[in-house]
Formats: structure tokens, C-alpha cells, sequence
């Protein structure tokens, strides 16, 4: 440390190397600030290659793919198990519902005497026969069509909970893949603080630097420090959703989840130099967008969707029932044969047809088909619901993907290159005297702060094609 011991004002002599000491630790200081932030802020700071890379060169070197843990999901989750055992009982009852009722056996006497109990009797007879149910002409073939409209409904719902199931866990593969990274953005950040904590407390030590900045430096650490809390205990209830999903303990690790290349590049192209707009109007889109139209993406969930494959099924059984209904009221037919041996007597057969009298048409078989008639009305109109619901949810997720695409390309192109500029110009004035210590920490923060919002798009984009995917019921990426 430079001191004086002279009382007296120091000469023109003194007065030089004074400055000149002064220059030289400013100039010092600024290197070891500058440097500190250069070894914290790296490469994904600098341009969109740089950006993307991280988030894709580890796929596959060491970390666990995101369509094993599908495959995984699927052959262990309870999920799937429990709609498949759903649809074997569904489709159990499709070869039943068309076979005639069983026919009956009948044995017993008739005729026999009460006050002189015996078989000497003409009229008494030991009596054996069998009686069939023939329903009406069609409604086994209705019966069988119901049932093999609701397998093919509950065939359409176990698509849907795998489609689920796939959905859930690349949402929560990708957060995870988030949250990690944003831990690697807090640990370097934190190592960016203490880099200017030491050169803060310095100054503070010689006198050219106030005790606020020492304190500020201190307060951001801690608030980084909350910060890494808050990601490590997300990470840990993502992992636990996930786990969940696997059928497996709560805390089995997953190794380096990353966002697959092909979805990165989807979303945002490699080099600020790739990436335009349609138009230099705000709110433009970004040009060459990998992902079909709104229009095509509606035709897809139309033949696609399990959810409005579940419904036409379900629409298709319950006009068959309607169909059903309205042969309510034509007679099954109820045949029997009987054979009775008497004692001393020669034996008899008798035969008989029976039909039922539909003397209640009005007030149960009409009424029977206007709840099957209600219930076509309702079962339609779900249809119906579901089919603008999903239609809806296709357009806001392809806006939703061309939002976060335009916001990739924004901080590629422009917010994060120049938040870098902000903080290099900020990083030589504060060494210069220039620039007050808060405003290069708040340069500093803002430049972290924007790379992690980055990976938080990306992030969100790999989910919600992911939840796109689900409600289309294919895939829409090449």
C-alpha cells in the first residue's frame, strides 16, 4: 500500500508516482473484475452456436435418452397397465354380446294328486324339457355392435394414456434438463461473486470503495444462494414426478437429461447470422418454421387425436344402442319342449311359443328410446366440445411454439450479445472510475439472468411440442 508521511503538501515529484500508483491498481482491479467474469460468464454467453450447443452435445454421452424413459414409462407404469387391463375386459364381452341367452333345462312332475299322492293317476306325468329365448331378428348384431364400438373407444383411450404418459415425462425430462442448467448458471455465478467480493473488499480495505458495495456483493451472494435452494428442491419433486411416472423410488437418479438436438434446433437456428424474421414489424415471427401450419396441425388431430377417436366410438355405440331402443318393443320369442311319462299311460309332448305383450309400449319402451335419443343428443355434443377444445389447444400451442421461438432468436440475436457488450463496457468504466460498483453487479446479474431465461424458453418449447404431440395424437416434427 502507498503512503505519505509527510505532513506538508507532497511535490510535483510525490504527486506523479502517486497517480500513477493509483492508475496502475484501478488498471489491476479491472483485470482481475474482468476476469473474473469472463471464467463465470462462458461460452453460451457469446453467440446462438454457442448457445445451443450445451444444451445438445451431451445427448448421448452418458445420459439417460428421454424415449428410454418412455419405452420404460410405458412397460411399467401403472397407468398403461390398469387401461389395458381395461380394454381386455372390454374386448371380452364383444363375443358374449352376440350369442342367444343360454336355454333351459327343465324337470319336475306335473299333475300330482294331493289327497291320494301317487302316479297311478292319468293327468300325472314326470315332466323333462327345454325352453330357448329367440330374440327379435337384429338385436344380437346391435348388442354385438355396442360392444365392439366401446372396445374400439377403449382401444382409444389406452393410445390416449400413452400419449399421456410419453407427455408427462418429457415435461418433467425437460425441466429437469432446465433445472440443471440453471444450477450450472447459479454455480457460476457464484463464482463470478466472489471474484468481485474479493476485489470489492480490497478496495474497500485501501479506501476506493465504499462499505455499500461490500455489502451488496454480499447480499446478491445470498440471494444466490436462495436461489440454488429453490432449483434444488424443484429438481428434487421433478425427479420424484418422474420417478413416479418409471414406477420407480422416488430418488433413482437421472443422469444428464439434455434437450435433444433435433428439438434445439427447432427451435432456434445455430448463429445469430441464420436467424430472420418475416417481417421488421414487432411481434413478426420468425421465418422458416419447422412446425406445420395451425390449418394442417387441425387436420391431423381431426384423424389422429385418441381423444376424438375415443368419442366417435363412443358416439357409434350409443347410436347403436338408440337402434336397440327402438326394437324394444318387438317381441323375443320364448320357445319350450317338454316330454312327460305317466305310469300305465302313454307318454305326451308338449311344445309351446310364447312372445311377450308390449301393453307398457308408451310408457317404458318409447320412454327408453327418448333417453337413448337424449343420450346421442349429449353423447354428440361432447364430441362436438372436445373436437373445438382440442382444435383450440392445437392453435395455442403452435402460437405458444412460435412465441417461444421468436424470443429464442431474440436473445440469440440480440439480448444476450448485447447484454455481454453492457457488461464488458460496464466492466472497463468501473475500472476507471467511471461507473458505480451497482451497476456493474446489476449488468452482471442481468447477463445471467438472461441466459437462464433462455434455457427456460427452450425449455418450455421441448414441452409444449410435447404436449402439441399428445393432443394431435403424431408426431410434427420431420
Amino acid at each position: 500500500m502507498f503512503s505519505v508521511h509527510f505532513r506538508t503538501a507532497p511535490s510535483r515529484r510525490v504527486r506523479a508516482p502517486l497517480r500513477a500508483q493509483r492508475a496502475l491498481r484501478a488498471k489491476a482491479d479491472c483485470l482481475v473484475i474482468a476476469a473474473a467474469l469472463v471464467l463465470g460468464a462462458s461460452a453460451p454467453l457469446m453467440a446462438g452456436a454457442q448457445l445451443t450447443d450445451p444444451v445438445a452435445k451431451t445427448e448421448g454421452t452418458g445420459g439417460v435418452h428421454v424415449d428410454s424413459l418412455i419405452a420404460m414409462a410405458l412397460a411399467n407404469g401403472p397407468t398403461i397397465r390398469a387401461a389395458r387391463a381395461r380394454l381386455d375386459a372390454v374386448r371380452s364381452r364383444v363375443g358374449p354380446a352376440g350369442l342367444r341367452a343360454d336355454p333351459m333345462l327343465m324337470a319336475g312332475v306335473q299333475n300330482f294328486p294331493v289327497s291320494d299322492p301317487g302316479f297311478e293317476d292319468e293327468m300325472t306325468m314326470k315332466m323333462v324339457g327345454i325352453a330357448q329365448t329367440i330374440p327379435y331378428r337384429g338385436k344380437l348384431g346391435l348388442t354385438r355392435r355396442i360392444a365392439e364400438h366401446e372396445a374400439s373407444a377403449a382401444e382409444a383411450s389406452v393410445i390416449g394414456a400413452t400419449s399421456l404418459v410419453a407427455r408427462d415425462v418429457r415435461s418433467a425430462y425437460y425441466e429437469l434438463a432446465f433445472l440443471d442448467r440453471a444450477l450450472a448458471i447459479v454455480a457460476r455465478n457464484r463464482d463470478v461473486l466472489a471474484g468481485l467480493g474479493a476485489v470489492t473488499e480490497s478496495r474497500y480495505a485501501n479506501g476506493s470503495a465504499g462499505q455499500q458495495d461490500v455489502l451488496k456483493a454480499r447480499v446478491e451472494a445470498a440471494r444466490l444462494a436462495e436461489t440454488a435452494v429453490d432449483l434444488t428442491e424443484r429438481r428434487r419433486a421433478t425427479l420424484a414426478l418422474l420417478n413416479a411416472l418409471l414406477d420407480r423410488p422416488s430418488d433413482s437418479p437421472i443422469e444428464h437429461p439434455v434437450i435433444p438436438r433435433r428439438i434445439a434446433t427447432a427451435a432456434v437456428a445455430d448463429s445469430g447470422a441464420g436467424i430472420r424474421f418475416v417481417s421488421a414489424s414487432l411481434g413478426a415471427r420468425v421465418t422458416d418454421s419447422p412446425l406445420p401450419s395451425v390449418q394442417e396441425l387441425q387436420a391431423l388431430a381431426r384423424g389422429a387425436s385418441p381423444m376424438l377417436l375415443e368419442a366417435e366410438a363412443m358416439v357409434a355405440a350409443q347410436r347403436a344402442r338408440g337402434d336397440l331402443a327402438r326394437l324394444g318393443s318387438m317381441p323375443d320369442i320364448d320357445v319350450s319342449l317338454e316330454y312327460g311319462q305317466r305310469s300305465g299311460y302313454p307318454d305326451m309332448v308338449s311344445a309351446t311359443v310364447a312372445i311377450p305383450l308390449p301393453l307398457q309400449k308408451r310408457r317404458k319402451q318409447d320412454a327408453q328410446v327418448i333417453e337413448a335419443r337424449a343420450e346421442l343428443a349429449a353423447a354428440e355434443a361432447d364430441r362436438h366440445a372436445r373436437r373445438n377444445e382440442i382444435l383450440a389447444d392445437v392453435a395455442r400451442l403452435h402460437s405458444e411454439l412460435e412465441r417461444d421461438r421468436a424470443g429464442l432468436a431474440l436473445y440469440v440475436k440480440s439480448i444476450i450479445p448485447q447484454g455481454r457488450a453492457a457488461l464488458t463496457a460496464a466492466t472497463s468504466s468501473y475500472g476507471v472510475g467511471r461507473v458505480e460498483f451497482l451497476t456493474l453487479l446489476d449488468n452482471q446479474a442481468t447477463l445471467f439472468s438472461y441466459e437462464t431465461e433462455y434455457f427456460r424458453l427452450l425449455s418450455d418449447f421441448a414441452t409444449r411440442l410435447a404436449e402439441l404431440e399428445q393432443v394431435v395424437g403424431k408426431a410434427v416434427l420431420p
